[in-house]
């Protein structure tokens, strides 16, 4: 049960984990675009906890049955990418989240897909490599991406949001496989809305 501050209960927190660093700091300049506090949560939380798919799912639902003995969870997220998980251990990431109803936010091959998405139109699959230089061109993050990752976005994404969504509805509309058999992919664009409580971008 959630703390009590004057027999009034807390409002509910969503939690989000991430896999890495650059996951972690994007949904942080999401928090600063569109004010950490929603109208129906407390907060919105969000941890890099630095590892992948079944484990990080594992690791997240001992880090919410240990939160949930002082807070309320309102909604419960895991951010990760495709990387080198093959498809049994996508299913099996999928079903364990479902039982556990954490939501699976996903990207192929990773998170980079959908950065690049604040630039422009993503209709074929990329390498990793691919797409970390392409970031890394004069129109993009004019630096090494590579180096960059794990830093603010604000100054290169914080107007581009709607762009992303944009060209990430885009995508969607073509794909009808599942998502661990889409490649490129990501649904980050499907929670945006819900995470934040906002329509416009």
């Amino acid at each position: 049960m959630a703390r009590r501050s004057k027999g009034i209960p807390l409002k509910p927190i969503i939690v989000i984990y991430c896999e890495g660093e650059s996951e972690k700091a994007y949904f942080e300049m999401l928090k600063r675009k569109y004010h950490a506090t929603t109208v129906h949560t407390e907060k919105i939380a969000v941890e890099s906890i630095g590892i992948k798919g079944m484990p990080l799912l594992q690791k997240a639902v001992r880090k919410i049955q240990k939160l949930q003995k002082k807070k309320k969870i309102d909604q419960s997220y895991v951010v990760f990418d495709r990387d080198d998980l093959s498809r049994s251990e996508l299913q099996q990431c999928e079903k364990f989240a479902n039982e556990n109803r954490i939501q699976i936010l996903f990207s192929s091959i990773n998170i980079e897909i959908w950065i690049l998405m604040h630039f422009q139109t993503v209709n074929r699959a990329y390498q990793a490599s691919e797409l970390n230089q392409i970031l890394s061109g004069k129109d993009f993050f004019d630096t090494d991406y590579r180096r960059f990752k794990g830093a603010s976005y604000d100054h290169f994404l914080f107007d581009r949001v709607k762009t992303a969504m944009i060209n990430a509805n885009r995508l969607e509309k073509g794909q009808s496989k599942p998502w661990y058999d889409c490649n490129p992919y990501t649904n980050i664009n499907d929670f945006i809305t819900k995470i934040f409580n906002v329509t416009e971008f």
